[in-house]
């Protein structure tokens, strides 16, 4: 049997500097080593980069032909990664061939690839003849053709690459071709549809492009931001799972000023995943990658990767038996799994159980083996087994360094002690959740032994904060023994109960379900994707027309989070912003971040935020909606619409 938990955690990474690597372990990033006279060189030669344009209207068009490159650095990175370009054109017209700027050492020959927004191949190609550095221009055996608004992706393989950070601040067009937000993209491992971005990083990909007759042609110079080189993600050698970039600051960052607060008690942000050699490997110790999952999908063709993927989602919980794992390899995301016979390089932990604290219950007598509705549980068939059971398959898993989890149920939040419930928490997982469907249950509301029976009224019942309920519950339980794991949060998608009069769940209150079990802590977020009620019935709610309503909800919220990995993967500090809302404080790179919406009985309409001693400012960005607020005598104001509205504010000193 394993232990309870894994080794005490690395010491956590300080706010805005480097992590140091754990003793032994390779560092995620290779490092990058510049001058300070080679980095001015750079911010010299940066500050135009949009391509140059003769007098007369050119025939093509490029991004960075005549950018001087010459300082550029090529990073110590050895994986196989796929770079790439996202872009549009105000006008039609034709793809001709991929370039790309090529660093020493990175072989003789590389695939390219033109792909559509929503991942579909377009094109592709292998280079042949080329040249030992510099721009390679890889002709298509057929021009794509290329459509006026829409966006395209083109990307090349490699195992070494150059890049620049900080350099897609601003749009960079050259006549009708423009880059499309932080342009630059990639995705670690075989070939594959790169989407990740970090620090708005050029991967020097580019394109020959040949407008329609009659589009139109008038090159447009851009000025575009000073650079500084960039230290681009890698990972231990693992060729299918693509891990996220750790953040790096740049040589001219500097650290939002440590607050004088205590820290909210965790278990040591990513540096948890190192105790384990799998989930290492697949860069779950990367501070930029944060766990977005989806319980029990099945993952049949590539379609069905493609599709989840594009939602936000990177990794699959006990997906069912019959599901392609090389097609989850192939698709560069990650599997917790429950069939020790189906088993791959993506499977990252081991899943015991779902909801054994309910249908086992807390105890110790022996198990007959049965699951719910295969007969008795336990022997004697009034007995409780389920540390029994969670025995059994501890045992049935090999001691092979992945991760061990578990989800629990309504056991573990209402019905047993905390002795019961903490023994299943602290008994047999390296990473653990609870799935209480605030929205969605039809009886949650109303049971005494459960919502009303830990004091949750009925009017504050269907609520987003609730779910950080749920949170606290299982960080109250965990921390009882001096150990932490991660917690992740579990939210339905959907009409998850069979009784067709309960409510179906809304894009709102999934968002909002998602922000608060965040600040609440939650390390990782699971999708529950199945109608077993309702209008729609589906096992496959993010992927068919009964997720219709929600999945761009969802997609746009795992955006966001995604974004948000490298500050949500820090360490909290405690402070009370308004007795009324629930709050989380965090600080990474030079800016602090204050996540808030409204608490379990309050915190609709106007709310003033009170910010800590030290923390200086005039105004706060709030992130994705394109405002700021202003920040006086201490306080920020702001207006909180719904219980499930949630803002994020960026004070940067």
């Amino acid at each position: 049997m394993e232990s309870q938990h894994p080794p005490a955690p690395l010491a956590p990474r300080p706010h805005g500097g480097a992590a140091s690597p754990p003793p032994g372990l390779r560092p995620r990033r290779g490092r990058l080593i510049f001058t300070i006279a080679a980095a001015l060189v750079i911010l010299a030669s940066a500050t135009v980069i949009a391509a140059r344009a003769a007098t007369s209207q050119p025939a093509t068009y490029s991004f960075f032909t005549g950018t001087d490159v010459s300082d550029v650095p090529t990073d110590s990175d050895t994986q196989s990664v796929e770079l790439g370009l996202r872009l549009t054109s105000s006008s039609n017209g034709t793809l001709t061939a991929v370039r790309f700027l090529k660093a020493n050492g990175s072989g003789t020959s590389h695939p390219v690839n033109v792909w559509s927004t929503a991942g579909q191949k377009l094109a592709t190609a292998t280079s042949t003849r080329e040249s030992s550095s510099g721009w390679q221009e890889v002709k298509l055996p057929t021009p794509v053709s290329i459509k006026a608004g829409q966006e395209y992706v083109v990307s090349y393989h490699t195992s070494r690459y150059r890049a620049t950070q900080e350099f897609f601040n601003r749009t960079v067009k050259s006549g009708p071709l423009s880059t499309v937000g932080s342009a630059g993209v990639y995705l670690y491992g075989s070939e594959g549809f790169p989407t990740s971005t970090w620090k708005a990083s050029n991967y020097w990909a580019d394109v020959v492009f040949v407008p329609a007759a009659g589009g139109s042609t008038s090159p447009t110079a851009t000025a575009g931001p000073t650079t500084t080189p960039t230290r681009t993600p890698s990972a231990s050698p693992s060729p299918t799972r693509p891990p996220t970039p750790v953040p790096t600051p740049s040589p001219t960052a500097t650290a939002a000023n440590p607050l004088a607060l205590p820290r909210i008690a965790w278990e040591g942000g990513p540096a948890y995943y190192g105790a384990y050699p799998v989930a290492r490997t697949a860069g779950w110790t990367n501070p930029a990658f944060f766990p977005i999952g989806v319980w029990q999908e099945s993952v049949i063709e590539a379609r069905d990767t493609g599709l989840d993927k594009s939602a936000g989602l990177n990794t699959y919980v006990a997906p069912t038996d019959n599901s392609n794992l090389r097609l989850i390899e192939n698709a560069g995301m990650s599997v917790i799994g429950g069939n020790s016979q189906h088993v791959g390089p993506s499977t990252v932990g081991w899943s015991l159980s779902d909801e054994v604290d309910m249908w086992g219950g807390p105890g110790s007598s022996a198990w007959t083996g049965n699951h719910p509705g295969q007969g008795a549980v336990c022997q004697p068939a009034n007995g409780r087994c389920g540390y029994t059971i969670q025995e059994a398959m501890l045992k049935r898993f090999p001691a092979d360094g992945r991760l061990r989890y578990a989800n629990y149920g309504k056991g573990v939040m209402f019905w047993e002690t905390d002795a019961e419930a903490g023994r299943f928490v602290n008994g047999y997982t390296s990473v653990v959740s609870n799935d209480i469907y605030w929205y969605t249950d039809p009886g949650v509301c109303v049971s005494p032994s459960e919502g009303p029976g830990i004091g949750v009224r009925p009017e504050n019942c269907r609520r987003a904060a609730n779910y950080g309920r749920t949170m606290d519950r299982m960080r109250q339980l965990d921390g009882a023994d001096g150990k932490r794991q991660p917690i992740f949060a579990f939210v339905e998608v959907g009409h998850p109960f069979t009784e067709n009069g309960a409510p179906t769940i809304t894009g709102d209150q999934i968002a909002g379900a998602v922000m608060n079990s965040l600040i609440h802590e939650a390390r990782g977020i699971q999708y529950f994707n199945h109608n077993f009620g309702g209008s729609c019935l589906s096992q496959h709610v993010l992927r068919d027309r009964c997720g219709a309503a929600v999945r761009p909800v969802v997609t746009e919220l795992n955006r966001r989070v995604t974004s948000l990995a490298p500050v949500l993967n820090t360490q909290s500090y405690e402070w009370r912003f308004n007795a009324n809302l629930d709050t989380m404080l965090k600080a990474s790179g030079n800016s602090y971040y204050i996540f808030a919406m409204p608490g379990r009985t309050g915190g609709t309409g106007s709310q003033a935020l009170t910010l800590p001693p030290g923390m200086k400012g005039t105004r706060a960005e709030v992130l994705f909606e394109n405002r700021t607020v202003p920040i006086s005598g201490g306080a920020l104001q702001d207006t909180f619409a719904r219980e499930s509205a949630y803002h994020i504010y960026k004070i940067t000193p």
